[in-house]
């Protein structure tokens, strides 16, 4: 129907998840999923949805319900143990590299804070991700949130999911505490990373890879700017496009939109 439906080898991915347990609605499950990324993708508003899809406030009950069981999450976990077996790699990653940023916010109404460094207005997205950039765990906060205070609690939930994670690599955003912390409360180490800058962009060593994440995410025209009322909407959003980007690399797929 659109660039944005998910391929049948996509879909097989998703049988038997958490997502489609017990599905009773008239619709297609696949449909309703689909039209939850149309809206991530375009970045159009609910009410503008494509009428091949069920009506707004449906897809829009799905979304709300589905990222309340936290279900987005626990399937990109899933996806990224699969991908990482499919390089050859150990399941669970022993590696990650953690990066904040700032977007913008597009409604008055909803949630948000000045970043003051760098003179934003709305959310920041925290991310960590392994050292393949795939995301593993990610909170979306309001801007004035400093990144070692939400960086504690994304690592707390980290080791939930993927309790062999031993090193962490940050920029120097996440000095102090936090490092200590980390390795205290978690058996984490937390090693700050430098770019050298010398008048030219040079990618941080070892920590390039969340970065580059991010600009993956940049695709989603729904992340370019925070169009969500909540600060947990807007990080379903996230991981709506997370699972995507997964779904991509383990059915060798890669759409530009």
């Amino acid at each position: 129907m659109y660039l944005t439906d998910l391929t049948d080898a996509q879909k097989e991915y998703i049988k038997g998840t958490i997502l489609n347990e017990n599905w009773r609605s008239k619709y297609d499950f696949f449909l309703m999923l689909d039209a939850i990324i149309y809206i991530d993708v375009s970045g159009c508003q609910w009410r503008l949805l494509p009428a091949e899809y069920p009506k707004w406030q449906t897809v829009y009950y799905y979304f709300r319900r589905w990222g309340a069981m936290d279900a987005f999450s626990e399937i990109e976990d899933s996806l990224v143990e699969q991908v990482r077996v499919r390089r050859g790699e150990f399941p669970q990653p022993t590696v990650g590299a953690i990066d904040s940023e700032s977007s913008r916010a597009a409604l008055p109404r909803s949630q948000k804070g000045i970043d003051g460094n760098k003179k934003v207005k709305g959310v920041k997205r925290n991310i960590i991700t392994d050292k393949d950039g795939d995301v593993l765990e990610a909170s979306t906060t309001p801007a004035n949130i400093h990144d070692s205070k939400t960086a504690y609690a994304l690592v707390a939930m980290l080791v939930v999911a993927f309790p062999w994670i031993r090193r962490i690599y940050a920029d120097r955003g996440y000095r102090g505490n936090f490092i200590e912390s980390a390795k205290h409360d978690f058996g984490i180490d937390v090693e700050i990373t430098h770019s050298n800058y010398s008048g030219k962009f040079v990618p941080a060593k070892k920590r390039w890879v969340v970065e580059r994440t991010f600009a993956w995410l940049e695709n989603f025209r729904r992340l370019c700017r925070n169009y969500e009322e909540t600060t947990q909407s807007a990080n379903e959003m996230l991981m709506v496009a997370a699972v995507i980007i997964t779904l991509r690399k383990l059915t060798s797929v890669n759409k530009h939109f």
